[in-house]
């Protein structure tokens, strides 16, 4: 320990622009500076989150650089060297909490500390996603499901960050006795105050829907983008704005070119403050085929935003079961169907206002960041 203080590790893959790098960026934020000593790792020096976590923790990564030298070291890292030697070499240091904030490599990673639970470091894993509908680690980063269980196994306590995620988890690896659901925290106020700001947000010319996230496969964004054509057919205007960037954007740019509505499909990429956005959406989509807790849907409520979201893991969580949002089947009719409901005026947008003003009132950060700092502790829950 530092003085009274915990020296704390948290480990990621990078700090890019998705979810769970949000979230550790307002965690390490709140935690407690006078009880914590805080570092954050990376295994892949990367990522717009960089900075932020820098302002309230100390900053390692394992791989950086460029040219040939970070092509030798990234290559030993994820395909040669074992995970023990990497643990050793890279990451060891005099921790009182290790903690793999994010599922694949980062829990790989610590489960290969030696000692495992005997040891004096406590070692938490975070489950943000449905492992059971998106089991992405399988095949990518452990060899086999029982390989995956064991690792799990050497973890003092699994934080799953909904109750739908902690069911798919038991489901797929059987009960963890330090198994906890902890809700990410989100900063109502930080998201107020920032939606609030001066940003060039460009005029809407019609009913405007927004979604946010990373442009990948799991995101859904392609059902967005033929849904807003099936609008089009039929003679309703909308517009789509995605926010957010990855390998997907030139292939969702073509498919809106394919389907004649390139017009109405703006992409301006990544942005550090989303929210002047997202607060003059008439519409905030969560189209995701999976989720473990969507942060960006606790975000909409918070400006009071109308929410239509696809039933996936914490989705019903987080719209107190369709009092704060309208969910709907996860599937693309469902959504298409749901959305032109909006745009035709059948739903009230003026109604599903204030419904996600009340789910956004109920969202409170700091109790939130207080839950993990009893988990760090090692506290009863």
């Amino acid at each position: 320990m530092s003085g009274s203080r915990l020296n704390v590790l948290f480990l990621v893959e990078s700090l890019a622009g998705g979810g769970a790098e949000k979230v550790l960026s307002g965690l390490v934020r709140g935690l407690d500076r006078d009880k914590f000593n805080v570092t954050v790792c990376a295994v892949v020096d990367c990522g717009q989150y960089r900075d932020e976590v820098r302002k309230y923790a100390r900053y390692r990564f394992i791989v950086g650089g460029r040219g040939w030298l970070y092509r030798l070291k990234y290559a030993l890292v994820y395909r040669f060297l074992p995970a023990g030697w990497i643990y050793k070499w890279f990451i060891a240091g005099d921790y009182d909490v290790e903690a793999a904030f994010t599922e694949g490599l980062p829990t790989r990673l610590l489960a290969a500390a030696p000692g495992g639970k005997t040891g004096k470091t406590r070692k938490i894993a975070w489950v943000h996603v449905d492992l059971e509908a998106r089991p992405w680690t399988q095949g990518v980063v452990f060899r086999s499901l029982d390989e995956e269980k064991r690792a799990y196994g050497r973890f003092h306590a699994v934080v799953q960050v909904s109750r739908t995620v902690k069911e798919a988890f038991e489901r797929r690896f059987g009960t963890h006795p330090g198994s906890v659901v902890l809700h990410n925290p989100v900063d109502r106020d930080e998201v107020l105050a920032k939606a609030a700001a001066v940003a060039e947000v460009p005029g809407k010319k019609c009913f405007r829907i927004v979604s946010a996230g990373r442009l990948e496969e799991q995101k859904g964004f392609d059902r967005l983008v033929r849904a807003l054509a099936r609008l089009k057919e039929r003679g309703r205007a909308a517009e789509l704005v995605l926010l957010g960037e990855g390998s997907l954007r030139n292939g969702l740019e073509r498919l809106a070119a394919g389907l004649g509505v390139s017009e109405s499909l703006l992409m301006p990429g990544f942005m550090e403050n989303p929210y002047p956005w997202m607060a003059g959406a008439d519409l905030f989509v969560c189209s995701s085929r999976s989720e473990g807790m969507s942060t960006v849907v606790t975000e909409a409520l918070i400006l009071g935003v109308p929410v239509l979201a696809v039933e996936c893991s914490g989705i019903g969580e987080q719209l107190g079961m369709g009092r704060f949002g309208r969910m709907v089947d996860n599937n693309d009719e469902a959504l298409a169907r749901a959305l032109e409901d909006f745009v035709s005026g059948r739903e009230s947008c003026a109604e599903w206002r204030k419904k996600a003003a009340l789910g956004g009132r109920q969202v409170a950060y700091a109790g939130a960041v207080r839950e993990v700092e009893r988990l760090l502790e090692g506290a009863e829950r």
